[in-house]
Parts: structure tokens; C-alpha cells; sequence
């Protein structure tokens, strides 16, 4: 029987490049992408980055 991998109950954080809480390397997403991401539900900014800084024109 196969198991789906089950999601966690937390909402994703979006990182600016960098970011000391995140020091993982992941790609870079566009302006675009990032106020798409922002406007998401389960998507929230990073409170130490603040990637939403900047963003709106």
C-alpha cells in the first residue's frame, strides 16, 4: 500500500536571497513570482528578511 507524504500544518515562509534563518541555496524567483507567492494564503514573508520590502510598485 502506498502512503502519501502527508503536508505539514504550517504556512511557508519566502526568503530573500541570503537570508540568515534560511541557509539553504534555493533559486532565486522573480518580482513577479515573489507577489504572486505573497498573495497566497498559506505563504507568508519572512519576518526577519522581509522580502515584501521593495516589492509592491
Amino acid at each position: 500500500m502506498c502512503r502519501r507524504p502527508q503536508r505539514s500544518s504550517s504556512v511557508a515562509l519566502l526568503h530573500r536571497g541570503g537570508c540568515a534563518t534560511y541557509p539553504d541555496q534555493v533559486p532565486l524567483v522573480s518580482r513577479e513570482d515573489a507577489m504572486v507567492a505573497l498573495a497566497q494564503p498559506h505563504i507568508e514573508p519572512c519576518r526577519v528578511c522581509r522580502p515584501q520590502t521593495g516589492l509592491p510598485s
